[in-house]
Parts: C-alpha cells; structure tokens; sequence
C-alpha cells in the first residue's frame, strides 16, 4: 500500500479537481494516463467537478480502492458529502461512508446517517440509521433507506414530525407533540411528495388515526393539488354536516377550491373558489348551490375583479348576489346587511379623476323590497383641479350623471356641473385663510317623486346654487421643555340662496346624515347632490392638543354651528335644525402606545345633554392584557333615519398566557333593554407544528326566520400536513 496523499491538511479554498475521486487517483498512474483516447480526454474534461478535501488519503493501487479519513467533504453538481471515513472502489463505482455522514441536497434537504452507500453520483444506494431533515424543520427518521436516481429515498419504519423533541429529566429524547410512524416512507423529491405505508397518526404518543394509504406534499410545497382536511359539525339552521374540500391547483396562475358539504336537515351545499391572475390584474370568484328541504334550489355568488387597462385607466367588478335573505346566515357564510354588485372603469391622470360605474343592490333586512330596490347605470364623475396661479389660487370642476330606476317607485336622472375657485393664503402670524367661490347646476327627469301635501312629480326639475365661503383658523404653538402644546381656533362661514331643495327632487344620495366633529367646518354637510345645505351658516371651534417627545399626545375639539334660517333642511332631531347647532367635540388621550381612549359627542344646545355618546378606548398589550372597548348611545331624538333609541356596549379581552396559549373573551350588551346581544370566548395554542383554535359563541338576537344560537366551533391544525376544523351549534 502507498501513501498517496500525505497528510493533507483541512482548507476551504483547497480542492481536487477530477470527474471522480478515484479518476483523481487514477491520474497518478502515467501509464493509464497515457493509454486514454482523445474521446476519453474529452468527456473526462466535460464530467463534473468534484471538490474534495480530508485529513488524510490512502491509495491502494491492486485493489483500486481510495480511503478517506478525518473531516472528509466530498461536493459534486451541488450535492455536499461530510463523513469521517470515506472509501471508493473504483471498479464496482461505489462510495461508502460512515462516522457522522451528512449529505446535502441542492434543494436544503439534509440526510443524516450512520453508514451510507452510494454509486459515484451520489444518486443511488443504501443508508442505514436515517435521519432526514426537510423545509421548516420538519424530519423523517428510520432504521433504514433506498436511495433511488437521486430522487426517490425509501425509508424503512420511519417517523414522520415537524415538532420538536425536548429532553426528559433523565436526558432521554421525549416524544413529539405529534408523529406519524409507518412501515414504509417514501419522498420523491422532484415530485415533492411523501407517501406513507400502514400509516398511523399519533399524538403525544398515543395512536389515534390509521390508514393504509396517505400521501401530502413536502413541506416545501406550497400549492398542489388534492383533498384538504375535512370538517364536520352542527348547527340549529342545516342540522349535522361533513364537507371535504378538494383544492386544484390548475396552473402557476390560477386555481379552484370544489367543497361538497352535506348536510343532514338541507341537503348536500356545492361551494367553489376560482381564483386566477393575469398579467393586468386578479379575478376570484366564490360560490355556491344547493338544493334544500323544500326542493328549492337556492345559492349565493361574491365575485371580484380588477384589472389594469393601461397606465391611466382600470377597470373591474363586484358580484354579490343571494337567492333569499338568510341564505349566507343559514349555511356559515359571511353576512352583510346589504350585497352590492358593482361594474366600473377609473381613470388617474394628474390632479384628475374619472370614473363610470353601474350598481345593483340587494338589501338582506326583512323590510327590503326588490321592486323598490333602485339600479344605477350609469353613475359618471369627474374631478379636475388645475395647478396653482398666480398667489397660489387654482380652479376646479366637478361633473356627475347619474341615472337611478325602479321597477315600482321613484326613478331620477341627473347630469350635474360644478366650477369653482380657490384661494388659500398664509399670514405673516401663522393664520391660514382659504377663501372658495363656486356654482352649481343640477339638473333632473324625474318621475313619481312623492311630495308631502301634493300629488307625485313628473317630469324636469333643477337648481342653480351660487357659493362663497371662506375657512380661517390660526395655531398658537407653545414649547414647553420636551413637550409641544397647539392652541387653534377653527372658523368657517359660508353662503348660498335659499330654497335649494325643491321637492321635486327625490333625495337618493344623502339620506344617510350625521352631525359630528368631523363635518362641523364642511361647507356642505349632506355626503350627495340630491340635497344641498342653503342660506347663511357658520361654524366655529377651537382645537387643542398637547404632544410628548415620545409620541404620545392629548386632544381635544369643541365647536358649534350657526344657520340663519330655520327650515326642514335637516330633519327634526339632527343638531342642525335650529338656528344654533348642539355642541359636538372629542378627545382623545393616547399617553404612549398601550393606552388610546376617544370620545365623540353631542350634546343639546339648551340644556347640554347627551344626544349621541361614543367611548373606544383600547389598552394594554398582549403580554399582559389586550383590552377593546365601545359604548354607544344615541337618543330617539337624535336623528338616526336607521335607529330609534340605542345604548350598547362592546368589550373585547385578549392575552398571551404563555409562549404557546393565547386567550381572548368578548360580548356586546344592549344596555337600554338590560339585554345581552351575544358573547364568546376562545383559546388558542399555537407552537411549531400545531395549532388549536377553540371558540365558543351565544347569540341573542332575531335575524327574520333564524332565532337565537349556540355554537361551539374548533380548528385543529397538523402543520405540514392541513389542518381539521368543526363547528357545533344547538
């Protein structure tokens, strides 16, 4: 036997080139070298290089075997070989490996073993005492594999778990929170699949599922294809129920949920998710069918898409749709209290604005009526501002064409224009004035516009509303050491001629009003076209806050308004029928960022009572408690077109218990009728490989045809695996 190499010592830069270990060796023999063709040359020189690198080197020429030993690394076409021994046989191609042996896959993937052995390539052999490491930590162990083309690795009584293994007292390895154990394991890495043998799932290792057969994707798969961890459970409303959805992942740009529920009170529910991307824009699109009890067929749809046309323009939609009321409620799926389906095109070029749209509602209240129900097409607006002149003043034009129908009822039609010219200005003292001249022309065709005391309304109508109005307000600033106070009085007085409201105008768009804080200094308080606020109005206030050189701040607002005229303008009860408005204000405290508390109110302009109160104050942190409050109040007197009379509170509590739990609680009460609406808590624990989401739900209330509930609602999750989810309700 020959000392080939020496000792050579361990050097990351220092390699061996060759297009294998032993063709390395074989290039010490001159005689073998020179007898090689030019084709051997050749394809010598077009083979992968290998860096090699070890301790020490032993050559044994009659046998034509290499040995490796001490920190030997091997790395060939990506694939990296650590061991403390290694040997090659040159005549049989075959590497063995033992001591340590890790081998590295150009993917990330990790193969740990005992003794490995393997063909020149790396690609086929046999390892005993497997331990494999995948994506996000997850590991395959057994007694034993099959290394197949470099892809395929077949592990012999293998334990399959992304959990982590912690120590006992006494040292030994403890059992994971979850494994699955099998005969047979087999990974295909290019497919990226594992596929299990008499299979069964255990936890904190306890057997608690088998199956024959079971096949995921590897964690390193994000989408692919196949059958979803089913749910089963039950409700008031469908009785007992089992769904198993299928995912299909169509191509890399789009993909489809199929997810067959059946239920045992109302039949089998098909519902589907399509999603798809294109180059300009997204589209998906939800759905589902089924037919009940009564043999009705009944369903839902919630599309939406949105699409680039070029850089200017867009264009996209919204489809919501639901063959009865209580549909989405009945069966699980999320319910508004109005489904609005919407098809528009929108255009941005400097300071303008354009956009086309056409709108069909479908109310979900019991008093909502189809035939009532208006259809907009189209609805066109257009906002234009020029660029700032001469002293900083700039023009504007506002356009709007709508046409609203009804299969019984009001229908209008409106095209309206609006110019305008802006002032604003900076004084020498900090004041900033803005003064803001403009005209209006709203013209209508109307029909059937019902009027209090006359017979209903046909035919053209319109109004021409002139305004000026000038805004001013002035901060006094005060340094006091690191912390900053702002003093601002806030003034806006404007003006239009009276009568601006005929009642042959039906009022679509503003019948929805709220005086507060934040439309006190508008010019225009109704949110629409159909209504305009006239005549000679005023508002004033006055602003403070003070601010910490840690964020945290302190503010407050009060202010009232002024109208010249008493009219039906606005409705009896909304702070603004009288010629002195109620009180509105807020404050708000936010000392740092564990503590936030707003009030909003207002008050009577006459005796200061609360007309509308609302209190949010959110504080805390996770770590110790998370605490979400709200209180609202409004009296039967305060306005409200959608409520009498309301006192409610809501109280939300959430906390991280430890590294793994977590907690949350709520309710909301109805205070006026000493009443609780609903309430709920959770739990959740959540560590590497599992999570647990359990809820429970008590709702109070009448939604038409579905009365009170109970529900108790759960999630297991097998991280890498899916996850199991169930629902039960009385």
């Amino acid at each position: 036997m020959t000392k080939a190499g020496g000792m050579i010592k361990r050097l990351a830069t220092s390699t061996i080139l060759s297009c294998g270990m032993l063709l390395t060796a074989a290039g010490w023999d001159s005689s073998s070298a020179l007898s090689q063709s030019a084709t051997d040359q050749q394809q010598k020189e077009e083979a992968p290089a290998i860096l090699f690198s070890a301790d020490e080197v032993d050559y044994n020429r009659e046998l034509e075997t290499v040995t490796a030993r001490g920190n030997v690394e091997i790395s060939r076409e990506g694939r990296i070989l650590l061991a403390d021994t290694v040997s090659y046989d040159r005549t049989q191609d075959v590497l063995t490996a033992s001591g340590n042996v890790s081998i590295t896959e150009p993917t990330g993937e990790v193969t740990f073993a005992s003794y490995v052995e393997l063909t020149g390539d790396f690609k086929n052999g046999i390892v005993k005492d497997i331990y494999v490491l995948l994506d996000e930590n997850t590991r395959i162990a057994g007694t034993g594999a099959r290394r197949s083309a470099g892809n395929f690795t077949e592990i012999a009584k293998a334990v399959y778990s992304p959990c982590k293994v912690c120590e006992e007292d006494d040292g030994e390895a403890g059992t994971p929170l979850w494994r699955i154990r099998a005969a047979r394991v087999l990974h295909d890495a290019s497919n990226k699949t594992v596929e299990y043998e008499d299979a069964r799932l255990e936890v904190a290792g306890v057997p608690i599922l088998y199956t024959p057969y079971f096949q995921h994707p590897d964690p390193t798969v994000k989408r692919q294809s196949g059958l979803l961890a089913p749910s089963f459970g039950s409700t008031s409303y469908v009785g007992s129920y089992f769904s198993q959805p299928y995912y299909w992942a169509i191509d890399k740009s789009k993909d489809m949920t199929f997810t067959p529920t059946y239920t045992l009170d109302e039949g089998p529910v098909l519902s589907t998710e399509y999603r798809q991307r294109f180059d300009p824009g997204e589209m998906e699109v939800f759905g589902s069918v089924t037919q009940d009890s009564n043999d009705d067929w009944q369903g839902h749809i919630d599309a939406e898409g949105r699409f680039d046309i070029n850089k200017t323009w867009r264009w996209g939609f919204d489809a919501e749709q639901a063959s009865e009321k209580t549909y989405l409620s009945r069966y699980g799926f999320e319910s508004p209290s109005e489904l609005t389906s919407n098809l528009f095109t929108e255009g941005f070029r400097g300071a303008s604005y354009t956009r086309v749209d056409g709108y069909y509602f479908q109310g979900l209240k019991s008093d909502d009526d189809r035939d009532t129900t208006p259809i907009v097409l189209p609805h066109m607006q257009f906002h234009g501002q020029s660029a700032p002149g001469k002293h900083g003043a700039y023009t504007t034009l506002d356009l709007d064409g709508l046409s609203l129908t009804r299969d019984e009822g009001t229908n209008s039609h409106r095209l309206s224009a609006k110019a305008g010219w802006e002032l604003p200005h900076v004084g020498t003292l900090g004041d900033v004035t803005k003064l803001s001249l403009s005209i209006r022309s709203d013209n209508y065709m109307v029909s059937d516009v019902e009027r209090e005391g006359k017979s209903n309304y046909s035919g053209y109508t319109g109004r021409l509303l002139p305004l000026a109005a000038i805004d001013w307000q002035m901060p006094f600033v005060n340094n006091q050491g690191t912390y900053q106070q702002v003093i601002t009085p806030i003034a806006m007085a404007a003006w239009s001629p009276n009568g601006g409201n005929p009642d042959e105008i039906s009022n679509e768009d503003s019948q929805s009003f709220e005086f507060d804080d934040i439309n006190l200094f508008s010019h225009d308080r109704f949110g629409g076209l159909d209504r305009a606020e006239d005549g000679f109005r005023a508002s004033y206030g006055l602003e403070w806050g003070i601010y910490g050189p840690q964020g945290g701040y302190t503010s407050a607002m009060f202010g009232q308004s002024y109208r010249a005229n008493e009219n039906d303008t606005f409705s009896s009860g909304s702070g603004l029928d009288e010629h002195m408005s109620d009180y509105v204000g807020r404050v708000t405290v936010s000392p740092n960022q564990f503590v936030d508390l707003t009030y909003r109110y207002r008050l009577d302009n006459e005796d200061l009572s609360a007309r509308r109160n609302q209190v949010t104050l959110t504080a805390g942190s996770m770590d110790t408690l998370r605490i979400n409050t709200t209180y609202v109040h409004f009296t039967d007197d305060a306005g409200s077109e959608e409520f009498n009379e309301r006192e409610e509170f809501y109280f939300r509590a959430e906390r991280q218990f430890s590294q793994y739990w977590s907690g949350m609680g709520y309710g909301r009460y109805d205070v006026d009728a000493s009443d609780p609406l609903e309430y709920g808590i959770g739990f959740v624990y959540e560590d590497e490989c599992f999570i647990f989401d359990g809820r429970v739900r008590r709702t109070f209330y009448q939604d038409q045809d579905l009365g009170e509930s109970d529900e108790f609602l759960f999630r297991l999750v097998f991280k890498t695996l899916g996850e199991f989810a169930s629902a039960a309700g009385l």
